[in-house]
């Protein structure tokens, strides 16, 4: 998949930077990834899901303590950032 958005990442985590590790393992095995569809993505990433009321999908970093928010374009095979949150601040907005 082509990751684009690192510049959200690169931002969020001077505020996380706890998640730096954590978030370094999704970003490899994403690029080194091909998915289709969710199924193929919780393949992966069995806790992967789709954020109510968007298009976005959701992925828990770091134990649980980060959640990734992203667009999936499946047909391009591209992944875009939107959002890199603490699990307290994902609460909060969704």
């Amino acid at each position: 998949m082509l990751v684009i958005g690192l510049e959200v990442i690169e931002a969020a985590l001077k505020r996380h930077a706890p998640a730096r590790g954590p978030v370094a393992r999704w970003l490899k095995i994403t690029l080194e990834s091909e998915w289709k569809n969710i199924v193929e993505v919780r393949r992966t990433f069995p806790t992967a899901d789709a954020i109510k009321g968007t298009a976005w999908t959701c992925f828990n970093i770091g134990g649980g303590n980060y959640r990734l928010i992203t667009g999936i374009f499946y047909v391009s095979s591209t992944v875009r950032i939107e959002e890199l949150l603490t699990h307290a601040e994902y609460d909060k907005k969704y």
